[in-house]
């Protein structure tokens, strides 16, 4: 079970400090205990083994207490963000009917309804120890479920990915294997822990008796940069939007940072060029690419850092355990190089969707293959490229085009900072290619002129039938709480976020 290795990291190195956030700091021991007095308070107050748990709150000590407290119970946590819309919120809430709240003060008045009484994780006394006791003599079964992920998915509807203990020790050992992760090692926490990829973090520093420090706050990318170097953090994993901050803004290319020994990037690519600049001032640094999903906890694939310089726009091959296969539209298996749906089985494919058989059905087959919806092919190297999403790929004029591959295209010109592309409805042709740009510098007089040199560009590279016809200007693009570009608003936006 999970919890078994935050105890033999308890016994193993007690003194180890397991958490830091902000000046509170934890060792496995306290982390142990505190999860273990926690577990005690919701027995007593009638919790049952697979009975749904909402955490909610930001990144903190105590929200990692919560979520060890709920598995040693073997319930199910179902960590949320404190920064929902009330809707998504009650939605989530609706669905899964949880029978516990943990929650800092904060997100109680916020999100909660006067009828609901959480247990408040920021007014509990945290001092009574009762050591390394497990008293909870529960039944142990990998299959059981631990987390419920909710994510929005394609059509913005939530979908609460249900994943196992299995599934998050094959993912957990998985990336504490696939970057080398070893007690010594401090991990710079960046992304949210609702988000499975905090999560499979915290499994696998775990795993290897790591320390894990959260930044609570990405407004200020040159204070991520110093804590980077005054806290010798040795590794650091985030999405896109987290490094090209780090690029832009917080001074890391030219920043001295001798303890950083890698770096992850997942969520989705990051442009060849910016890869390259990380590179080129920093060559020591290992840059692992990765691709996964939260319906495979999540990881799926990593590329050598080896490659990072001849194969940046891959994302390379299967990782350990996992078997990756590049079918058709009759399920067949394409040659290499042809382009199929990536499809994924092992270990990590999730459960199934909660309360959702025929969303479950849809891209989990009889042979329990996840079916990702992305378009790939691989290499004679087993490396894998991806073309775009399934749903993404835009049908204009009985042309098929790949949003990424015009993005990628569009973010090589010097003037462009950030780009979406999206189709949008037309009744002669189907569909209309529209890229969304925001610029460098957004000089109001000058940015006609600048999306003219951008279109231009972009012509030089790819045939008109396949280029954008019309080119959207932002102040910036709008995202999601993960950093991803919101491409529904694109297709359907609101005039306040436009300029």
């Amino acid at each position: 079970m999970l919890y078994t290795y935050l105890r033999d990291a308890a016994l193993l190195t007690p003194h180890k400090i397991a958490v830091v956030s902000g000046t509170e700091r934890c060792s496995y021991l306290e982390l142990w205990e505190r999860s273990s007095l926690l577990a005690s308070m919701l027995m007593d107050d009638g919790i049952q083994p697979g009975g749904r748990v909402v955490i909610v709150g930001t990144n903190s000590i105590g929200t990692v207490v919560a979520w060890w407290a709920v598995l040693r119970c073997h319930a199910i946590c179902v960590y949320l963000s404190e920064s929902l819309k009330q809707s998504g919120f009650d939605f989530i809430v609706d669905d899964v009917c949880p029978s516990h709240f943990l929650c800092g003060s904060a997100a109680v008045h916020k999100l909660l309804p006067q009828s609901i009484t959480p247990i408040d994780l920021d007014t509990i006394d945290w001092a009574p120890s009762i050591g390394m006791a497990d008293t909870l003599a529960l039944p142990r079964d990998l299959n059981l479920l631990a987390s419920i992920v909710y994510t929005s998915g394609s059509t913005g509807v939530p979908k609460g990915v249900c994943l196992t203990h299995k599934n998050l020790c094959s993912s957990g050992e998985i990336s504490a294997n696939g970057h080398g992760i070893t007690s010594q090692d401090h991990y710079l926490m960046v992304v949210p822990l609702h988000y499975v990829h905090g999560q499979m973090m915290l499994i696998s520093l775990c795993m290897r008796g790591a320390k894990l420090e959260f930044m609570t706050s990405f407004v200020f990318p040159s204070a991520v940069t110093k804590k980077l170097k005054t806290q010798e953090i040795t590794c650091l994993s985030g999405v896109p939007y987290h490094f090209s901050a780090l690029l832009s803004r917080g001074e890391f290319l030219t920043t001295d940072l001798p303890s950083l020994r890698w770096i992850g990037v997942t969520g989705g690519a990051l442009s060849p060029d910016k890869l390259l600049k990380i590179s080129d001032s920093k060559p020591d640094l290992d840059i692992h690419i990765g691709y996964g999903q939260t319906e495979c906890s999540p990881r799926i694939t990593r590329l050598d850092p080896a490659k990072i310089r001849s194969k940046p726009s891959s994302i390379g091959s299967v990782e350990p355990g996992l078997q990756i296969h590049v079918l058709n539209s009759q399920g067949l298996p394409v040659a290499e190089g042809a382009t199929g749906e990536l499809v994924v089985s092992g270990p990590s494919v999730m459960h199934g969707y909660w309360n959702d058989s025929k969303g479950t059905a849809k891209v989990i087959d009889s042979q329990g293959r996840l079916h990702t919806g992305d378009l790939a092919y691989r290499d004679s190297d087993g490396d894998i490229f991806i073309r775009g999403r399934v749903q993404a790929m835009i049908k204009s004029a009985g042309e098929r085009i790949f949003p990424e591959e015009l993005e990628a295209i569009l973010q090589l010109h010097p003037a462009v900072s950030d780009v979406a592309v999206v189709g949008e409805p037309d009744e002669l042709y189907g569909q209309l290619v529209i890229a969304h740009v925001a610029l460098v510098e957004a000089d109001l007089e000058s940015i006609a002129d600048t999306l003219k040199l951008v279109e231009s560009h972009c012509l030089d590279h790819v045939p008109f039938a396949r280029a954008p016809r019309r080119y959207q200007h932002w102040v910036a693009l709008p995202r999601k709480d993960n950093g991803k570009i919101d491409k529904q608003r694109l297709i359907a936006p609101a005039e306040a976020d436009q300029l």
